[in-house]
């Protein structure tokens, strides 16, 4: 008797030792859970400002998507938790801003039409989109990396060209009180690298004097057309 007493003693503390741990690993587990469940909501709000630089003698239609509308990008993300990045606004600011500072005319447009008598068109595509956190990383900073694709049309919407453009931001989390105003700024930043970019380079870029020579032989055929057909009717007239 007296040793079964000791083996249930023995067999208590055994118990009492495992459900010390047990609690300890529970409460590590639990944590572990609530980060993986929380959500954490970004939404980008930005404005840009018009660029200003020699702008380019072209009047375009800018596409702008209901895909590029309604992008967001989703991530889970280890000891973050679920990611979730909705651009908002932002793209069509970006490529109005764009618009009014790089293009002699421009107007938004949601597609090509035939009859709208613009000299091209441009539409714009997020085919990338990347993010690294400080603990990733090991540093202080939210990083974002972007990849945009601009492809040039003619006024019929024919693909003539593609640029596809990289971009990158960077936000210090030390700057910011939350995570999600730090992520909002590495996105911003980006999307203000894309456009400086795209400023500063699009009268040297060769997909954009592709489009461009396609558009002056374009138009340079069309005013050669009138011409016969106006001297025909003269012809015809007389």
């Amino acid at each position: 008797m007296k040793s079964f007493i000791a083996h249930l003693i023995d067999s208590h503390q055994g118990f009492c030792c495992i459900g010390v741990r047990g609690k300890v690993i529970f409460a590590l587990m639990f944590s572990s859970t609530l980060l993986s469940c929380q959500s954490i909501d970004v939404e980008l709000d930005s404005e840009f400002p018009v660029p200003q630089v020699e702008r380019l003698p072209i009047d375009v239609g800018i596409i702008f998507s209901e895909e590029l509308a309604d992008y967001t990008y989703a991530e889970e993300i280890d000891g973050l938790g679920q990611l979730n990045i909705k651009l908002g606004k932002t793209p069509y600011d970006l490529l109005k801003s764009l618009g009014a500072g790089v293009f002699s005319d421009y107007q938004m447009v949601t597609s090509v039409a035939r009859d709208d008598g613009y000299d091209g068109y441009l539409q714009a595509q997020i085919s990338g989109f990347q993010i690294a956190t400080p603990r990733q990383t090991r540093t202080d900073y939210y990083e974002v990396w972007m990849r945009f694709n601009f492809v040039f049309l003619d006024p019929g919407g024919n693909a003539i060209s593609e640029w596809v453009l990289p971009s990158y931001g960077k936000a210090n989390e030390a700057d910011y009180r939350t995570k999600e105003r730090a992520l909002e700024a590495a996105a911003r930043s980006a999307c203000r690298d894309a456009m400086a970019v795209f400023s500063l380079r699009a009268s040297s870029n060769s997909n954009v004097l592709q489009w461009q020579g396609t558009i002056k032989n374009s138009n340079t055929l069309g005013e050669s057309e009138t011409s016969d057909i106006s001297e025909t009717s003269e012809k015809d007239g007389a």
